[in-house]
């Protein structure tokens, strides 16, 4: 399947930035003050209301008890659903036994990762903010009591924080069409893998043959077929980039060049033959730089193409970033680059005498943001679309090293040639 963009590369000279409006419930929280700030001894109640407002959503109201606090929710209405992590949702917490008002946590994303939790500090409140799981910001202090901002509308939090709070970065919503080219090319992908088989140490070779990458010899596969591996797999979608610039597959002898002085030590240079520890990290750098060269940019190293300098998160040379930071790195870094595609080289330290850190898996990666503003990512493991709280809990405490591909042209899927028997 092949997709072409007529003019693909205009949204990288002239990005279209937009950002979110967060969805008010001022109007529903105004009108439940006196219960929220009554005394519990007093036992006030109120049943769960769904209510409608002059301006904004329908809310959905009611309180919940547990562990020794009270709840208030105050859930927008998204489509036909009110969920808790939606975008502008309030949820007030108190403790039952004194009645004291322990937090508050806003959601300004529709995601459960993405909100600020509000605590009170004597006459003003103190926020922390927390984008895709992370806590971006700590202790950011409002000069108004909290349980007056309590009932103020979530942009005049935006106002007091302003000169802390990057809220241009945590409230962007994507750039059009940037990320209406990645759905296109997802369609491309998705509809490509059917036919794609898993193999031991396989890729395409230059001419689309299935072979082996250690030695290049063809697979050895009775129904005259073959597949591939990790690695085979991050080729195969960089080919199908390469493929429509140059009418060729790239060369797998090129992509196992190992740059031994921009990464290891003096340990892991006695193993690069029995270990081959850097395998993922210098073939995923190969490839971005393989697919620059085809595209016209020759000349810039292999480094070039690194995820490196992210605001919020530290960069680890030749390593990364851990992998419970993965959502946090692809959103910060597609914001800035849209309509990218990533490799991400799984490592972490094998063995003993001595343990060495090794790149020994490759997982694909391409960030999007939906029409509606809400942040995606596909991710693709040897030819097997998963998703990244997948590759979370499967890779725990693991290390991931990003490179960044161009992915704003032409795609074509790559299709073998035979079996790779010459």
């Amino acid at each position: 399947m092949r997709i072409r963009c007529s003019l693909e590369a205009a949204f990288l000279l002239l990005p279209v930035m937009l950002f979110a409006q967060i969805p008010e419930n001022q109007e529903v929280r105004e009108r439940f003050r006196e219960l929220v700030l009554a005394p519990l001894s007093q036992g006030v109640a109120a049943p769960a209301s769904l209510l409608p407002q002059s301006r904004g959503p329908r809310v959905a109201f009611r309180t919940e008890a547990g562990e020794g606090a009270l709840y208030y929710l105050f859930l927008n209405e998204e489509g036909s659903s009110f969920p808790i992590a939606g975008s502008g949702s309030w949820i007030i917490k108190r403790e039952r036994a004194e009645g004291q008002f322990l937090q508050a946590k806003v959601y300004f994303r529709s995601d459960p990762g993405c909100f600020l939790r509000l605590f009170p500090a004597g006459g003003r409140t103190s926020a922390d903010v927390y984008l895709f799981g992370l806590q971006v910001d700590r202790k950011v202090l409002l000069p108004l009591a909290f349980t007056e901002l309590l009932f103020q509308p979530f942009q005049y939090i935006q106002q007091l924080s302003a000169a802390v709070v990057r809220w241009d970065l945590l409230l962007y919503t994507g750039n059009p069409t940037a990320d209406r080219h990645t759905e296109s090319l997802l369609a491309a992908i998705r509809a490509a893998l059917p036919a794609l088989r898993q193999a031991d140490d396989g890729a395409m070779d230059a001419q689309g043959r299935y072979v082996r990458i250690a030695d290049l010899s063809a697979q050895e596969d009775p129904s005259g077929g073959g597949g591939l591996n990790c690695s085979g797999f991050a080729k195969w979608i960089t080919d199908g980039f390469v493929y429509p610039l140059t009418g060729s597959y790239l060369d797998i002898t090129a992509l196992k060049q190992r740059h031994l002085g921009l990464r290891g030590n003096r340990w892991s240079s006695r193993y690069e033959e029995s270990r081959d520890p850097y395998f993922g990290l210098d073939w995923s750098r190969n490839l971005a730089l393989a697919l620059q060269t085809a595209a016209g940019f020759p000349g810039l190293g292999p480094e070039s193409n690194d995820v490196r300098d992210l605001p919020y998160l530290r960069y680890r040379e030749d390593v990364g970033y851990p992998v419970e930071e993965l959502s946090l790195a692809l959103f910060l870094d597609a914001r800035e680059h849209p309509g990218s595609l990533y490799l991400g080289s799984l490592n972490r330290e094998f063995g003993q005498d001595p343990a060495l850190r090794q790149h020994y898996h490759l997982i694909a990666f391409l960030p999007y943001f939906t029409a509606d503003g809400a942040f995606r990512v596909a991710a693709f493991d040897t030819g097997q679309e998963s998703s990244v709280e997948a590759i979370k809990s499967r890779f725990a405490g693991h290390f991931v090293h990003l490179v960044r591909l161009d992915a704003s042209g032409e795609f074509s899927a790559p299709a073998a040639r035979g079996s790779g028997n010459r």
